[in-house]
């Protein structure tokens, strides 16, 4: 039976995260009670508590690689974890594919498995270019993760490279569900071949350096061809929660209490229209101002599908065969 909105109470810390804090205020608005006592509370911290084993085998760029390249390598372009004891391995398998190959030397963009936000990202244009980065002694350390880099993105107007956010709801009760709305990272700098000094063109992240900004985020729903692209993205997001599934089946089955995970995914076009996973993210860094410009046309309705179709829901003990997931898919 649905509770009255006034009945309803939520127990979640605004400062933890921008998802307490969006989750608190909306709720706060619609007239749910706040309570500093859990058991009082019919959602919680505990529901966003997902199966850490799992969560991190999505969020860590090295754990998520080894899942896809067991499950599913045709959703990412090739990956591997390196590290500060395996890199010359790693290296030197990749020379001698590159000697027995006829083609021009690939490009490598190194990214630190446990940092977001583009932090520490390079980009190689030859396994030798690699070498003498590990062999720096002032290098980052760390896991790592070495991707093929698409040099042949799908571009927009103004030659400006973009990839898309998409946010993906796990549930150890009902499976796993693809919000139909996100939004392009799109690069304020337009594109360019010739070289790799300068990462702005290359990279769609929101912020590279402190608060300078550097994509403009534009809702998905204003490109006419996004309709065909999640035609490719949904089965890439199954695939790759399927591959979840079987390594962390414990993840998706309910015991005590229904818990969740939101994540954000992130996609690149190349120019044949293929869509390649990058990484996915838990819990973004959802906006918390106002005055954002994609808190009106993206993300009010977002917080409020989410708390249709998973908060109301789980604070009212809904029979899960009766819960309805307006604005979602299921992946």
């Amino acid at each position: 039976m649905s509770m009255k909105p006034g009945t309803r109470r939520y127990c979640l810390a605004p400062e933890q995260s921008p998802t307490h804090y969006n989750l608190s205020r909306l709720l706060r608005a619609q007239g749910w009670i706040a309570t500093r006592f859990a058991k009082r509370a019919g959602f919680g911290e505990t529901n966003l508590h997902f199966d850490e084993a799992a969560a991190q085998c999505l969020e860590y760029k090295h754990r998520l690689a080894a899942l896809v390249t067991r499950y599913c390598p045709e959703v990412m372009p090739e990956t591997h974890s390196i590290d500060d004891h395996n890199w010359p391995g790693v290296l030197n398998r990749l020379a001698d594919r590159q000697g027995q190959s006829t083609s021009a030397p690939e490009t490598w963009i190194l990214k630190p498995s446990l940092l977001n936000n583009g932090q520490q990202i390079k980009i190689f244009q030859s396994i030798g270019e690699i070498e003498r980065h590990y062999l720096n002694p002032r290098r980052l350390g760390g896991i790592h993760v070495l991707q093929r880099y698409i040099t042949n993105p799908q571009l927009l107007r103004d030659d400006r490279k973009y990839s898309i956010r998409l946010f993906v709801i796990l549930t150890n009760y009902a499976g796993s569900y693809l919000y139909q709305d996100g939004y392009f990272n799109v690069a304020l700098s337009p594109y360019s071949r010739n070289g790799f000094t300068d990462l702005r063109p290359h990279l769609t992240n929101e912020h590279l350096h402190e608060s300078d900004v550097n994509v403009l985020q534009i809702p998905s729903r204003r490109f006419a061809f996004f309709a065909a692209q999640m035609h490719q993205i949904e089965p890439m997001v199954s695939r790759v929660l399927a591959g979840l599934n079987r390594e962390f089946p414990q993840a998706f089955q309910c015991g005590e209490r229904r818990r969740m995970a939101i994540f954000g995914f992130d996609f690149m076009a190349d120019d044949t229209g293929r869509l390649w996973l990058l990484e996915a993210n838990h819990g973004p860094c959802f906006p918390v101002e106002d005055e954002h410009p994609l808190q009106r046309y993206l993300y009010d309705d977002f917080w409020q599908a989410f708390i249709d179709a998973f908060v109301t829901p789980v604070a009212d003990n809904a029979a899960v065969d009766t819960i309805r997931y307006s604005g979602f898919s299921r992946v």
